[in-house]
Parts: structure tokens; C-alpha cells; sequence
């Protein structure tokens, strides 16, 4: 095979191959997209969840606070019905964030610690309170206030780094997506010239099909081909032409014929005609 048959040939299964690569990495790709798109839609989700429940826990904190310090300033047991209502709220406000995120260390670390400060300082048992402490003084109120100010400002620091953890989070997320649809931008660049250039490699192999197709003048009489403007042998255009590698053999006609011609030649005072094979050899010799 000569080096331009067999690079046509190489052309040919590219033009060929690169469309269907071109087109199963086009599928891959579309399918990462989708996939990277649904898991930016439900982290963003995610994420608006967690603040909105951050938000409900720090108003049904306040609520669980005020009716705390109310009771404990009055001794009113008006104040237990708001205070439990509150309580329980907070509780699914726990679950509900502990759920969403669970796989985040940072937020885990969190809630223990929103959790612990609920413990301490914002449980009310009535029956380990004192009268003292159920009909409080000035001084009292003055007390329980600064507490009461106290316990919500370290419950908002806690709710606070709840939020900027699960921003940060979803911040890192979407730079990481934006990477990714970058990075299949110049993927999809990449596919299209290929797709382009086995276009071209398509049309190329159509041009030499046409070519093929093409008439091709031939000798009556001596078999020579025309080419470029002259007349060559069979086997050199071939050659040239289609990048064939040519051979040489005899027909079993031209075989018999030499064969009948050497019989002849043998006779005394026998000469071959002068165009025939027989005459060919003894000439060459």
C-alpha cells in the first residue's frame, strides 16, 4: 500500500469516526450538564430552606424568651401557653436543621452549640423556681432583662454563623459549577470542530468519489491512458491516479500464444511476428 493510498485511507475512518465520537461525547456532556444543573437547583434549595428555618428559630426563640422572662417577672401563668408553643417549635426548628445539614460538619458543630445554650439558659421548670423568683423585684426585672438580652444575643451569634457557614457553602458550590460550565463551554468548542473537520474530511472523500467517477479516455489500439495531457501506461495510471501499487502477469491467451510462437521460432527458418510476445523476449535478450 503506498503512503497516499494509505493516508487516504486514514482520512476516510476519521471522517467517518470523529462524527460518532463527537456525537457520544456530545451526549456524555449534555447528561453531566443536566446533572451538575439539578444538583445546583437542589443546593440552592437547600440552602434557602436552611436560612429560612435559621430565620423561624430565631423568631420562635425571641418568643420562647419573652414569655420566660414575662413569667418570671409576673409569676403569670398565662405566660406558659405561648412559652410551650415556642418550645415546641424550636424543637422542630432542631430536626429540621439537623436534617438538612447533616452532612456538614460545620453545622452540626453549630447546633450543639445553639443546643446547649437552649438548655441552660432558655428551659423553664416552675417547680424549681422560688416565689422570689416567680414575683421578682426592680432589681429583678433589671437582671433578668440584661440576661434576657444576653441569652438572644448568644443565640443570634450562633444562628448567625449558621448562616454565613451555609452561604459560604453555596458560594463555593456555584464557583465550582461556574468551573464546570466553563470547562464544557470549551468541551463543546472543541466538539464542534471536530464535528467541523470530519465535515471537511467528509466532503473531501465526496470530492475524490466524484473524482472517481470521472471518464477516463483509453487508447483503442495501444491500451495507454491519457493523463494530465499525455498518454502513460495502464499501471502508471494507477499508480498516480489512485495510489495502486500495480503487478505484472500473462493471460492464459497471451501465454498460449508466446508458447505457440516459441514452437514456431524453434522451426528452421521461423521468425515470430513482429509484435508478438515471443519476438518481445528474443529482442530483449
Amino acid at each position: 500500500m503506498t503512503p497516499k493510498h494509505r493516508t487516504n485511507k486514514i482520512l476516510f475512518w476519521l471522517g467517518m469516526s470523529l462524527p460518532t465520537v463527537a456525537l457520544v461525547a456530545m451526549t456524555w456532556l449534555i447528561h453531566q450538564t443536566n446533572g451538575e444543573f439539578r444538583d445546583s437547583f437542589r443546593w440552592v434549595m437547600k440552602t434557602y430552606k436552611v436560612l429560612n428555618v435559621v430565620d423561624e428559630t430565631q423568631g420562635h426563640l425571641t418568643d420562647a424568651e419573652s414569655s420566660l422572662r414575662g413569667y418570671l417577672l409576673t409569676g403569670g401563668d398565662e405566660y406558659f401557653d405561648p412559652y410551650d408553643v415556642a418550645k415546641v417549635s424550636i424543637t422542630n426548628d432542631l430536626n429540621q436543621l439537623e436534617i438538612l445539614t447533616r452532612g456538614s460538619a460545620i453545622q452540626q458543630t453549630n447546633l450543639l452549640e445553639l443546643q446547649s445554650l437552649i438548655n441552660n439558659r432558655l428551659l423553664l421548670d416552675p417547680g424549681k423556681l422560688s416565689q422570689a423568683e416567680r414575683n421578682g423585684s426592680n432589681a429583678t426585672a433589671v437582671v433578668l432583662t440584661r440576661e434576657g438580652k444576653d441569652t438572644l444575643d448568644e443565640l443570634r451569634r450562633v444562628l448567625f454563623q449558621m448562616r454565613t457557614a451555609e452561604e459560604n457553602d453555596l458560594a463555593q458550590r456555584q464557583q465550582g459549577i461556574e468551573s464546570d460550565a466553563i470547562s464544557g463551554q470549551i468541551m463543546s468548542f472543541v466538539l464542534i470542530g471536530a464535528v467541523a473537520l470530519a465535515l471537511l474530511f467528509i466532503v473531501f472523500i465526496l470530492l475524490r468519489l466524484e473524482k472517481l467517477q470521472q471518464f477516463v479516455t483509453v487508447c483503442a489500439w495501444t491500451g495507454q491512458v491519457q493523463y494530465r495531457g499525455q498518454w502513460v501506461r495502464l499501471d502508471h495510471f494507477l499508480k498516480e491516479h489512485f495510489g495502486l501499487s500495480v503487478s505484472h502477469s500473462m493471460s492464459k491467451e497471451a501465454s498460449a500464444q508466446m508458447m505457440k510462437e516459441i514452437e514456431e521460432l524453434n522451426r528452421p527458418a521461423a521468425k515470430p511476428p513482429v509484435n508478438s510476445p515471443a519476438a518481445s523476449l528474443e529482442k530483449n535478450s
